[in-house]
C-alpha cells in the first residue's frame, strides 16, 4: 500500500492542477478598452472583466440582428485577441447601442 500512496497523490495533484488550468483558460482577463464611462460595456467590464463584456457585446449584436441591423465583431475590432478598435468603432458602437435597443 505504501508504494501506491505517492502515485495516488501525484495523480490527484496532476488532475487538480489540470482542472485549475482549464478553469482559468476561459477567463479573458481584465478589460483594456472599455475601462471608464457609463456604457453597458464599461459597466460589464467593471463587474465581470472581458468575459462579461464579450457576452454583453454578443448579446447586443444578436439584439441588433433581431431588429434588422447587421453588426459583426470584426466591424469594430481589428483582431479578437487584443480587441484593438478600428477607427470607426466608437461611432459604430453608438449605432449598435441604438439598434440593439429598438423594439
Amino acid at each position: 500500500m505504501r508504494t501506491r500512496f505517492p502515485t495516488v497523490v501525484f495523480i490527484v495533484l496532476l488532475f487538480g492542477f489540470g482542472a485549475l488550468g482549464v478553469a482559468s483558460a476561459g477567463d479573458k482577463g481584465p478589460c483594456k478598452i472599455a475601462t471608464k464611462g457609463e456604457t453597458p460595456t464599461a459597466k460589464a467590464c467593471a463587474t465581470g472583466g472581458r468575459d462579461a463584456a464579450w457576452k454583453l457585446m454578443k448579446d447586443m449584436v444578436r439584439q441588433a440582428k433581431d431588429n434588422g441591423q447587421k453588426f459583426t465583431c470584426e466591424g469594430c475590432h481589428k483582431d479578437l485577441d487584443s480587441y484593438e478598435l478600428t477607427k470607426n468603432a466608437k461611432a459604430d458602437y453608438k449605432k449598435l447601442e441604438a439598434a440593439a435597443a429598438k423594439k
